[in-house]
């Protein structure tokens, strides 16, 4: 009697299911990576926002008098003033949900978007040497609990008008 012996498992199955199992072990080692670099990349911003914000830090100390002896005396028409909104955080529309804020309490937004060049550590109020930027820019400021600042050179791009620089 001599037959034939065939096995259960054929050899072929063995490999590919190996190899699927490897796949997956490998997205998963993948995905725990990208988060935990999601959650280090976090931190690596706030360490290296002391460096970056000295330059702003230096700005609002030189104008915080002014903030609090002209806002309540002077007021400026929104119409005359440039207001551009910046987004400084991770928190996606940001600037779009501020710049709502701001046109409905009457100001005119002419731009919004990103600003990624440097930390801000806090919403701050940038105003240029536009007419009336820095009254405007310590209205604005009030209305959202935020410091003024005179615009430092790494923002003369945008402009003379006032920016509002939101952080969170």
């Amino acid at each position: 009697m001599s037959s034939s012996v065939s096995s259960p498992n054929p050899e072929s199955s063995g490999p590919p299911l190996r190899a699927l199992a490897m796949v997956f072990i490998s997205l998963a080692i993948l995905f725990a990576a990208i988060g935990a670099l999601s959650l280090t990349g976090s931190d690596g911003d706030e360490a290296a926002a002391p460096a970056a914000t000295t330059e702003a830090s230096q700005a609002p100390a030189a104008s915080a008098a002014p903030t609090t002896t002209a806002a309540p005396t002077t007021s400026v028409d929104p119409a005359d003033v440039e207001l551009q909104v910046l987004n400084n955080s991770d928190v996606s529309g940001l600037a779009a949900e501020t710049a709502a804020t701001l046109t409905a309490e009457g100001w005119t937004v002419t731009d919004t978007g990103n600003y990624a060049e440097t930390q801000v550590p806090a919403t701050t109020v940038y105003y240029g040497t536009a007419s009336g930027a820095q009254a405007a820019a310590q209205q604005i400021a009030q209305q959202l609990g935020a410091t003024t600042a005179a615009r430092p050179a790494a923002l003369s791009t945008f402009g003379d008008g006032v920016i509002v620089m939101v952080t969170q």
